[in-house]
């Protein structure tokens, strides 16, 4: 696995290299925009950590650069630019997760390793988290072993969730996913769908929960158990 690290503060820079060391492979490291496109020009990379604000510019050109390549790698914006509008800028901008500094360094590899679980283009034919599995294109989920038929929107949602299990999906992206452009949709039909479903897998014995994130999106991660 090759890393690539945008960041301009060198003791930062230095520490996450440090911390992804711990998932072997290589590293590398730099401060820039410009430095930055001087390296995805000469390596592929698996995973991008991103600084937003660097010496010479705004990182999220980098990120929609990313987002765009063929094999694109996972991509993490690590920023101490955290306000609500600049997560939806960076998600809405190819990003795979967002994580604000200052960060604790479990959280940090626990995110680095959810967003390489990343799907392959080709959906597989059965997506599953937990004790739940869904049968793409069935409409089947087995729940805790219980088999429920989900109505199609909600198993589309199911499916997207499952594709990006501890990811955040933006609410605009879920909305891609799950509409047609000639669909009619009222402003809080998606909300409903979603709480729909998070009952079904609640009420069956569920061992993942669908969070929301106000003002952003959703994502589906393992229930915490105290």
């Amino acid at each position: 696995m090759r890393s690539l690290v945008i960041e301009d503060e060198p003791q930062i820079g230095a520490y996450l290299a440090r911390l992804l060391g711990q998932l072997q492979g290589i590293v590398d490291v730099v401060a820039s925009v410009s430095d930055a496109q001087q390296a995805l020009s000469n390596f592929k990379y698996d995973l991008a950590i991103v600084d937003r604000m660097l010496p010479d510019g705004d990182a999220l050109k980098i990120v929609i650069a990313l987002s765009q390549l063929p094999e694109r790698p996972a991509i993490i914006m690590l920023t101490a630019k955290d306000a609500k509008e600049d997560v939806i800028d960076g998600l809405n901008s190819g990003a795979d997760d967002y994580l604000g500094k200052p960060f604790e360094p479990q959280e940090f590899i626990a995110r680095v390793r959810a967003v390489l679980r990343r799907p392959r283009l080709l959906a597989p034919s059965v997506l599953s988290f937990g004790n739940v599995e869904l049968h793409v294109g069935t409409n089947e989920a087995i729940v805790a072993n219980k088999k429920v038929l989900l109505r199609r929107r909600q198993a589309l949602i199911l499916g997207a969730l499952l594709m990006r299990r501890d990811r955040v999906i933006t609410r605009a992206a879920l909305m891609e996913e799950i509409y047609g452009f000639d669909d009619e949709i009222e402003s809080n039909t998606l909300e409903a769908q979603v709480s729909r479903l998070r009952k079904t897998l609640t009420e069956l014995g569920g061992d993942v929960e669908i969070r929301s994130m106000r003002g952003i999106g959703y994502i589906l991660r393992m229930t915490q158990t105290r």
